[in-house]
């Protein structure tokens, strides 16, 4: 059984079967043993001495007996908690799972199994199964460690407990476990990528600027109705929304419009993430857009550009202004608890009406590529950047991918 079907079992509250298995053989070896130990008392009362065997062999069966009662008993009065150090945590950082373990009866307990399960967000840094005692009415605790490793919504839980005899041949399930899910949300880094001169020229030739590319011969500073808008080179002081990034990219110098009429000049940026599993291919792909998508987001701050990013959230388009460092920021806190959603059109109607050729960034995987080729087909000339893991090939001419360093190439 590989990882992530043991993963997958345990995120449905299931023992993989190799846990399942090793429970049924420590059982049967252990009921071997104590068959082998009867019949050496057996032995005994035949070669040596029948009274000494006699008492063996009662001592053994009162034994079995007595610790059969004992942990089925104990086990009604056994309760498990549990509880999480934090809700939310950077990718790379522990998170502890606790689980508290409290018995109300003087009987001391076996030994107790706790089976951990947690979604494929979280990398179990111990294992899974956890042992622990109680002696009298009194609390343990049992710090259950998980390394964040993906982004996004993610869970830890106990999928099950275990109560095993002393004699350690039969286990019982408890039944007073708590039955709560932690949830904990897993923000995306935020790379410190340096800024990539080819890809923001590409990105400019989406900026939103009601004067295109063009430009006026007049040397008057004030409108005159006719085409185009007087420009000029930028300087220092200049105000960043008066740059034209359009002719920008074009004459690889920023040009400043004189004109008094500005309209919002950023380019729109949305979030295609389809529901396929999360599976750690999967889960890779999509961090590695969503963090490219970050960096790029922070390039364009650096630049004095703005911008606007549109990402599913609850069953509709969430969007994000993106004008300062904090709003990039907001961004990583917003897909901390990030997760794909089936409810949203494929592309935000904002976008439609709005009459921008948008940037499109997909976490779509060759296996799984239907909404990027659908979102291609349905927007002439959009601007698309995948991961360079997906597979994704020629599913528009302006296709652009992310590498794991988070270098943006254009795909020939």
């Amino acid at each position: 059984m590989t990882s992530e079907e043991r993963k997958k079992l345990l995120l449905k509250g299931e023992l993989p079967e190799d846990v399942k298995r090793n429970n049924v053989f420590k059982t049967v070896t252990a009921l071997l043993s104590y068959m082998g130990c009867i019949c050496v008392t057996l032995a005994v009362t035949h070669f040596i001495d029948g009274t000494a065997g006699v008492i063996l062999a009662a001592a053994l069966i009162c034994a079995f007996v007595v610790s059969s009662v004992i942990t089925a008993l104990v086990s009604f009065f056994i309760n498990v908690e549990i509880s999480a150090d934090k809700t939310a945590a950077n990718k790379g950082d522990t998170v502890t799972l606790t689980a508290r373990l409290s018995k109300r009866i003087l009987l001391p307990s076996p030994i107790i199994e706790i089976y951990a399960g947690a979604a494929p967000q979280l990398e179990p840094q111990s294992g899974v199964c956890f042992k622990a005692a109680l002696a009298g009415r009194e609390v343990n605790e049992v710090d259950i460690p998980f390394k964040a490793k993906y982004s996004g919504a993610s869970a830890m839980y106990i999928s099950e407990v275990r109560l095993t005899d002393f004699l350690g041949i039969f286990s019982f399930k408890l039944k007073n476990v708590t039955a709560e899910v932690m949830t904990v949300a897993v923000y995306p880094d935020i790379p410190d990528a340096a800024v990539q001169t080819d890809f923001l020229k590409t990105t400019s030739m989406f900026a939103n600027n009601d004067d295109d590319d063009e430009e006026s011969d007049e040397t008057s500073v004030v409108p005159t109705g006719l085409a185009g808008y007087e420009h000029r080179a930028y300087v220092p002081g200049d105000p960043i929304k008066r740059i034209n990034w359009k002719l920008s990219s074009k004459r690889d110098e920023y040009m400043v419009r004189l004109d008094e009429q500005i309209v919002g000049a950023g380019q729109l940026f949305f979030l295609d993430a389809p529901d396929m599993g999360e599976s750690e291919f999967s889960l890779s792909v999509r961090d590695n857009v969503i963090e490219g998508a970050l960096a790029v987001f922070t390039m364009l701050i650096r630049e004095g550009r703005e911008a606007k990013f549109y990402f599913p959230r609850e069953g509709i388009w969430y969007g994000i202004d993106i004008r300062s460092v904090g709003d990039v920021y907001q961004i990583q806190e917003l897909l901390g608890d990030f997760r794909p959603d089936r409810n949203v059109s494929l592309i935000p109607e904002e976008i439609l009406t709005s009459n921008k050729v948008p940037i499109c960034f997909t976490a779509a995987t060759e296996a799984a590529s239907g909404s990027a080729v659908r979102i291609a087909s349905a927007s002439a000339g959009i601007m698309m950047i995948c991961s360079d893991r997906s597979g994704l090939q020629n599913i528009c001419t302006n296709l652009w991918t992310i590498s794991p360093e988070f270098e943006l190439k254009k795909q020939k």
